[in-house]
Parts: structure tokens; sequence; C-alpha cells
């Protein structure tokens, strides 16, 4: 049995998309329980990052440990098997099928059924707006439900470990807020959140660690409060990161 107290971590990856490099060295760790984020700008590797971790893109040299055992090279859904559940960016709902038939997708790799229907009754509780909307199609929803739907389902799988691409992008204010709150929840119920956003300020006033990827290098690290607060690096950093 693994000692490694990260549910996550990424040790010295460097991937490339033909001749281009996008990491270099990449290293960072998710503590077991905690939300961390990855903040950078555009072209700066965040969504390379989050494809190398869910299988879609093998990196050239580094490991994937999950729960301290290596992952590196897995296809997507024995990664999903292993507790990792993903909330992509824009949702990518099936818009023609129902919000209930979107959320039970998450449970597709499980067999319990009875576990699976006492589930997704505890999610709805966690969702009450979406139960108000259970018969209606996805498609129809604001973004702000439509976020919702995408975690709701993501929760169905019963993960270890979350990762979110840009949860808060394209939402009005009062949705972003609500987004949040609901994230801090899950992570207060024991799942680990590994989230990529371009708004630093969203995503600190969360997380408990934060990662600063600039060109595909980790540039920056810390605390969550004391990168949201320390003056020079939010103007060098963060300031550039809410404006990508």
């Amino acid at each position: 049995m693994s000692t490694d107290d990260a549910i996550l971590r990424l040790d010295r990856i460097n991937t490339q998309y033909g001749a281009v490099q996008v990491h270099f060295d990449l290293s960072l760790a998710v503590p077991r329980g905690s939300i961390v984020c990855l903040l950078g700008g555009n072209a700066s590797g965040k969504s390379t990052t989050m494809k190398v971790i869910l299988g879609l893109v093998a990196p050239r040299s580094g490991r994937v440990l999950l729960g301290g055992e290596p992952v590196t090279g897995l296809p997507t859904p024995k990664i999903v098997r292993r507790g990792v559940a993903s909330v992509p960016e824009s949702r990518r709902l099936f818009g023609a099928m129902t919000v209930r038939e979107n959320v039970l997708m998450g449970a597709y790799t499980r067999g319990d059924r009875g576990a699976v229907r006492e589930d997704y009754e505890r999610v709805l509780d966690l969702f009450p707006r979406l139960r108000e909307r259970e018969r209606q199609h996805a498609g129809t929803l604001s973004g702000g439900e439509q976020q919702m739907v995408a975690m709701a389902r993501a929760l169905m799988a019963r993960p270890r470990l979350i990762v979110m691409d840009e949860p808060t992008m394209g939402l009005s204010p009062r949705h972003v807020d609500a987004v949040l709150d609901l994230i801090a929840t899950i992570n207060r119920q024991g799942v680990s959140i590994f989230m990529v956003e371009q708004n630093a300020a969203h995503a600190l006033s969360i997380a408990h660690h934060g990662y600063v990827l600039q060109t595909g290098r980790i540039v920056l690290s810390g605390g969550a409060r004391d990168l949201l607060h320390d003056p020079q690096i939010r103007d060098a950093y963060l300031g550039g990161a809410r404006a990508a």
C-alpha cells in the first residue's frame, strides 16, 4: 500500500504535440481532501495538463500517480474506474436528453443499481435546482444549471478525485458564486478537487493550494491565501490570469 499523501501527483511531465513541447518537467500534487487550482493564461498548457491526467494525451516522459500508483498510459475508462471523474470545459452535456438521463450517465461504469438510485437521490439533494428540472432537456438550461448537471454527473461515479476544466467560464456572477459554493461543499464531503481556471480570484477563493503555469512550466506555487493576497504575485500573474 502506498504511503503517498497525494491523491494525484504529476512527476516531471514532458508533453509534446509533434515538434512543439507543451510541458517542461511539470510537477504538481493534489493532497488528499484538498482543492488545488492550476492557473494560467491561454496557451500555458492547462488544458493539456487535464488531458494528461485523464489519459487522453500520453506524455513523452514523466509519471502520473493516482493515490501513489502509476496510471501513466492507461486508457481513460480505466482511470475513471480508479476513481477520477471529469467536469469538462463547456460541460459537454447531451442537450436532447433530460437532466436525469445526463446525471445518470456518470454511473455508466457502475453495476450496483440500488446504490446508484440512492446516490442519485443524494446528488439531487445537493442540487435541488436540478430536481425541479429533472425531466427538462439539458440543452434548455442556463449555463449555470448546465454546469450543475456536469458536476452532478461527475459525482455519480463516486470519485475520489474530480478534475474540473474552467468551471466558471461563461457564467453570470450569480451562477459563478453558486458553482464555487457547490465545489467547496463537494470537497467538504471528502472528494479531492483539481481545477484549471483562468480566473484566479475565483479559483483561489475556495482552493487550498495553487500553481501558476506559464508556457508549460510551473513558475509559482503556494497556499491559495498567500497567492491571492500577495500584491506582487497578484499584479504579475493573477491579474494576467483574470484578463486572459
